[in-house]
């Protein structure tokens, strides 16, 4: 029954939640309310008594500095705690359990210098305020005491600082973990960042610097905890943004830090960004305060930094440059109407592009331009070469470009692994997972179902571990309990994995000569109705739903084949690897055997343990070898099994990233923005985890020190602070099942803190009232005393005064 002057939370279009007080007792079907900022009096109808306004913690636990020591845990409650922290405070690190919250608050912040780093080197979590390094500090404490290795899973949407996050927790390991000679590791960790910025980072309409693709880093540690090397691993490149980019988005930078230092490589004949239509379709070149020719040559020093010469930073520059000419050459229909391939398309034997690619690579001009408009057919008895339409050859040959691109990206993630490689010995590792964070967008895409399919996984593991480890807590502190029921992914992972679920349709699909996305689309509707995660969308053919854990989300298949396939014409790649100006191309694109025994390029050292070995294998497209091409689906799935067991064999650690806002003003919080990121980051689900069970635990002092008062001085016993708690609960709350003692804890179900709090709060009330009333009718008393004195004296010489006349 929600009383009198409760005060709760109601819910707000813009605010998402608002504060209010109960004007009067809740009765029937109708709560009258005052809104706390406007004063405005507002009637709430109530259909559900069990869904009454969620209410709002006392005054005390305002600003915690861990969510779940929140009396009353729901979504207005952790929302409005964030925002306290993060608005009032410039706190920008706020613990939810093992989770550390962290904002992103667009401004430099003087907490991450050496004194901070040796501040919190030895303190466990909750000693000092949250931040980073603690997270940082207990993943190295538990490394050397429990000698297993640890994991740091950084998530987030794009512009909520998960690479800023990962870089400062990397800065720590080095920090606590190196010396003399390991300082050489730290060095080429901190380069390795410029390159795969300018590789892998674009500016989106949500991020100037979105890294678009994911990384797993390992800081290897040898047998006294000390560095001994690093590893990264990538997963998922954004290859189809090197062809095409949304308006206000930009290319790679690197492209953009080419065009700006082609003054001083003539040689590559690369011209203006806006001439080149890989890097003009987004229509935003530019980014405020960046200069593209100091970023290049910032990447030429890093690449120096991890030991790349001169000659392979060269022959990388020219495998850029061809790719950006190869995207200008033009492809058109044959004006001749009487040749009977009149649709066919058709390259200008003066195509200065053309020229240009084959000159830097070293190919044959004729050859190149045959495959780049004609393909080789193999039926049962022959092999037919037939000229493909204008559509298909663009297609083909930005197949070709994404190919080059995505080749050139794995041959720089060697170089790094090469460099960070320092042959000494690796006992144990913590690793370091920047992964993007649940997305949705008005057009969602393969790359947005796959991003949500990992992030499902990982919420599932996620889940399961917070999940242990509040039973382990009940455990160790010798409580009863009930087992807490919390949400499952699998029903959502088993429609993606199943025999006949997502990826195996489009598999399927993509084995079928005239296979097609509507085809697929249609597939799903037939086979995985029965999935309780599956929906049809009201409208059309050409998408499907799944109802993610965060979100429902539509997928529209457009491309979705295409990019799975992610198939180039093998002709295409013999005419590249045949040429002879650029050695890089050919150890790209050669055999896996022949790239391994490449003198020039060796492959990154393989650890004892590489569980997550196969995610390489989504940023370097399936070569053409003895049975059939995996597709990229089937990639993903395999590295995200990878993946998960390479963090069940770890110890993991959660950083969540929240964008505050989509301005990227300093210290402004979108609540509406927040909330939709805490939903889909696991946040509120850990929340919930929580409140099923014992939210709330004070230590036997601290309650003692704090609710001392509300017991009598008589059975205050300091030698037995337990059985005094016991006293002052068994006195205010009578059912027993609302908190339970535990070895040094004692445990309460949600909102008895708030209840504690109102009844000390009123007690303090009327001992104040007493306290008031006894000082009153003492200066009462003086006053009345002297006033008598006063009226006595003045009639004794009145009286006085009188009888002398």
């Amino acid at each position: 029954m929600v009383r009198k002057d409760a005060r709760i939370w109601v819910e707000h279009p813009i605010h998402v939640w608002e504060g209010a007080t109960v004007t009067s007792d809740y009765r029937s079907g109708v709560l009258i309310v005052k809104i706390d900022q406007t004063g405005e009096i507002r009637q709430i109808k109530i259909t559900d008594e069990t869904k009454l306004p969620p209410l709002r913690n006392p005054s005390l636990l305002i600003g915690q500095n861990d969510l779940t020591s929140l009396s009353y845990l729901h979504e207005p409650a952790v929302l409005y705690n964030l925002k306290v922290r993060f608005c009032d405070r410039n706190a920008i690190y706020t613990y939810c359990g093992i989770v550390l919250v962290a904002i992103n608050p667009y401004y430099d912040l003087p907490i991450y210098g050496d004194e901070t780093i040796m501040a919190y080197r030895g303190q466990s979590m909750g000693d000092l305020d949250p931040h980073i390094f603690a997270v940082s500090e207990e993943a190295y404490t538990k490394l050397e005491r429990e000698r297993r290795d640890q994991s740091i899973i950084v998530s987030g949407e794009s512009g909520a600082g998960k690479t800023v996050s990962a870089k400062y927790a990397m800065r720590y390991f080095a920090a606590v973990g190196g010396n003399s000679s390991e300082t050489q590791v730290e060095r080429k960790v901190l380069a390795s960042s410029p390159i795969m910025e300018a590789i892998g980072n674009a500016k989106t309409t949500r991020n100037d610097n979105s890294s678009r693709f994911g990384k797993f880093i390992e800081i290897h540690f040898d047998q006294q905890y000390r560095i001994s090397g690093a590893s990264m691993r990538t997963y998922l490149l954004e290859k189809s943004r090197v062809v095409y980019q949304s308006p206000d988005e930009r290319n790679y930078h690197i492209f953009y830090q080419l065009c700006a230092a082609a003054h001083y490589m003539p040689e590559l004949k690369l011209d203006h960004q806006d001439s080149f239509h890989y890097l003009n379709q987004g229509g935003c070149p530019n980014i405020d305060g960046v200069d593209d020719l100091k970023a290049f040559n910032e990447t030429k020093a890093a690449l120096s930094t991890l030991g790349v010469s001169e000659s392979e930073q060269h022959q990388m520059f020219t495998v850029l440059a061809a790719i950006l000419h190869l995207g200008n050459v033009h492809l058109a229909s044959e004006p001749d109407a009487d040749d009977q391939d009149s649709d066919g398309a058709y390259i200008d034997v003066e195509d200065e592009h053309l020229k240009t690619v084959c000159s830097l690579l070293g190919i044959s001009k004729p050859e190149l331009s045959r495959w780049l408009t004609h393909r080789r057919i193999a039926s049962a008895h022959e092999v037919i070469v037939s000229r493909m339409d204008v559509r298909k050859a663009e297609f083909a040959r930005d197949a070709l470009a994404k190919r080059l691109y995505g080749e050139l990206f794995a041959w720089l993630v060697q170089a790094v692994n090469r460099a960070l490689d320092t042959g000494h010995a690796k006992r144990h590792f913590i690793g370091v997972l920047d992964i993007y964070g649940f997305e949705t967008f008005e057009i969602n895409s393969f790359e947005q179902f796959c991003i949500n399919y990992a992030n499902e996984k990982l919420q599932q593991q996620f889940n399961s571990h917070v999940f242990k480890l509040e039973q382990d807590e009940y455990i160790k502190e010798e409580i009863s309990w009930k087992m807490i029921d919390f949400y499952d992914n699998q029903p959502c992972i088993n429609l993606i994995e199943d025999r006949l679920g997502v990826l195996a349709l489009l598999d399927e699909e993509c084995r079928v000569p005239q296979g097609s996305d509507r085809g697929f689309v249609a597939k799903l509707h037939d086979k995985c109705a029965k999935y309780p995660h599956f929906l049809k969308p009201r409208f059309g053919d050409a998408a499907f739903i799944i109802k993610h854990f965060a979100d429902n989300v539509e997928y529209q298949c457009g491309g979705f084949l295409e990019k799975n396939r992610d198939t180039v014409l093998e002709e295409q790649l013999e005419s590249i690897r045949s040429g002879s100006a650029c050695r890089l191309v050919r150890v790209m694109l050669a055999d896996p055997e022949q790239t391994s025994s490449s003198a020039t390029l060796p492959p990154p050292s393989r650890r004892r343990t590489t569980p997550s070995a196969p995610l390489a294998s989504l940023t370097q497209p399936g070569r053409r070898a003895s049975g059939q091409k995996q597709t990229v689906g089937a990639q993903f799935r395999a590295s995200l099994s990878a993946l998960m067991g390479t963090l069940s064999a770890t110890t993991p650690h959660y950083v969540r990233c929240i964008k505050p806002n989509d301005t990227k003003q300093p210290f402004q919080f979108d609540a509406a923005r927040a909330v939709h990121q805490l939903r889909a980051c696991g946040v509120l689900e850990t929340i919930r985890i929580s409140s099923a069970g014992f939210p709330s635990r004070w230590l036997y002092q601290d309650f003692f020190q704090r609710y001392r008062l509300l017991c009598r001085y008589k059975d205050i016993d300091r030698a037995n602070i337990k059985k005094t708690c016991s006293i002052i609960l068994e006195k205010h709350v009578k059912d027993p099942d609302k908190y339970q003692f535990g070895a040094t804890k004692i445990f309460f179900r949600a909102g008895q803190v708030a209840y504690l709090e109102k009844v000390r709060a009123d007690l303090q009330r009327l001992y104040c009232v007493r306290v008031q009333s006894c000082v009153r009718g003492f200066l009462a008393r003086r006053r009345y005393r002297r006033l008598t004195r006063a009226l006595h004296g003045l009639q004794a010489r009145a009286r006085g005064f009188l009888v002398r006349r």
